[in-house]
């Protein structure tokens, strides 16, 4: 969280006493927790401030978003952006709006595009309620899924177990992980599921994945909020030196090669994860130990040298996959900005529309609902960017509508009929910028 240094600007907040404002509040929530907020559904236009006066609450037990949303934009430099990204689709002019005002707080201004947007997603959720159950169901036969594999691989270690628990680990980090931190940890609108899964999903996360409190600061500010700007963005940008991906990163002799030795970086990259966790992100030392037993002791001892080696198979593949379809996700010959190309803005110029035209144009698509569907919605970062709180199934039902709405606002939209055109214009960016 120190990585802003100075330039964070700490946003205001309420003297003790106020009355919070709502963060990543659902409809249904909203109207159960403030029913006597408001009689119906009123015009709060005139309740909106600008991005940089959005004020946070000083203390807010009962958010239905979780505690997490709240620590973070508090941190951040971007608290009324925040705010917007995680409220689309929630009917800010009704129930949200209407208890905002009530409570003598007001909510960020957006925009045009950005109101023309929140419509369109507020539409196919009431149209589309059935998209949130599909993707529990799907989440609950991963979950199901993945401890009695891992058992067969720690039991019987060989390529079948280490096929499907690669496969299995990636589709949880992809749907579950994922899905799970960008809404604050209630991931199947079920207090019993969320409280009985909730520990299990926290230990999966902080023993093979990315400790979560690290990820929500680097994921929800540092890359949703400055998508790949250079210094900021802890993701492609970040891999800077060994790739370069933006004309602002001085060229080096190796990176003509970088289109051909980028794929042997993969495998590395969630086998890392544990370590950082713990010597870079202050993570508990229990989890890595966990990680060093169940991943190479324990196998050692039961299988001798051959168990570590596809564990670290296991690893490999997971990072491969979900590396790559991350990546190709936000880089792509169409989105190189050339040396020429208009410096963006800063994030506290931005507008809301102007914080939603450059989520788009710094993202891709590529498949349709079946990719969507199975990887989390990976796959369509676009809508994602836009909209990162919705089940993931929502956003191929928004895309044709999304891409309908860019072409007459003139915003660029850069999709892909699948995963490996996707692959291919990638490593055409990759060749370029080599």
């Amino acid at each position: 969280s120190s990585h802003f240094g100075s330039s964070v600007q700490e946003p205001r907040r309420l003297h003790k006493g106020s009355d919070p404002s709502l963060f990543a509040m659902s409809p249904s929530l909203a109207q159960a927790l403030l029913a006597d907020a408001s009689d119906g559904k009123g015009d709060c236009k005139e309740n909106r401030c600008p991005l940089r006066e959005f004020a946070l609450p000083e203390v807010f037990k009962t958010h239905p978003g979780g505690q997490e949303h709240l620590k973070t934009a508090e941190k951040s430099d971007c608290p009324g952006l925040l705010f917007l990204a995680y409220h689309i689709g929630l009917d800010m002019d009704g129930a949200i709006g209407n208890a905002v005002k009530a409570r003598g707080l007001k909510i960020p201004e957006a925009g045009t595009f950005y109101d023309e947007v929140d419509a369109i997603v507020r539409k196919l959720k009431e149209e589309h309620k059935g998209q949130r159950y599909i993707f529990h169901a799907w989440c609950l036969v991963i979950t199901s899924l993945l401890l009695p594999s891992f058992v067969w691989l720690m039991v019987s270690p060989g390529l079948p177990p280490c096929l499907l628990v690669s496969l299995l680990f990636e589709l949880y980090f992809l749907n579950i992980f994922h899905t799970r931190h960008h809404k604050g940890g209630n991931i199947y609108d079920s207090a019993f599921l969320n409280s009985a899964l909730n520990p299990v999903y926290h230990f999966i996360d902080s023993t093979w994945g990315y400790y979560p409190p690290a990820w929500k600061w680097n994921h929800h500010v540092r890359h949703h909020m400055h998508t790949n700007e250079d210094g900021t963005d802890p993701d492609l940008p970040a891999t800077y030196p060994l790739i370069r991906m933006f004309q602002e990163q001085e060229r080096l002799w190796f990176h003509k090669f970088q289109t051909l030795y980028w794929p042997l970086l993969l495998p590395f990259s969630v086998a890392r994860y544990p370590i950082s966790n713990y010597f870079e992100h202050g993570g508990p030392l229990v989890f890595f130990v966990l990680w060093l037993v169940l991943m190479f002791i324990l196998p050692a001892v039961l299988h001798g040298v051959e168990g570590p080696i596809w564990c670290m198979v296991v690893l490999g593949l997971t990072g491969a996959n979900v590396t790559y379809k991350f990546a190709v996700s936000h880089a792509h010959a169409d989105l190189a900005r050339s040396p020429e190309h208009e410096v963006k803005k800063g994030i506290k110029e931005l507008t809301g529309d102007d914080f939603m035209r450059d989520q788009i144009e710094e993202s891709i698509d590529w498949g349709g609902y079946w990719s969507t569907l199975i990887f989390g919605g990976i796959n369509l970062q676009i809508e994602h960017h836009v909209a990162p709180a919705l089940d993931p199934p929502l956003l191929a039902l928004l895309a044709p509508e999304f891409r309908k709405l860019c072409d007459r606002h003139k915003v660029r939209y850069t999709a892909e009929p699948t995963f490996f055109h996707a692959v291919l214009k990638f490593h055409l960016r990759l060749w370029m910028s080599g």
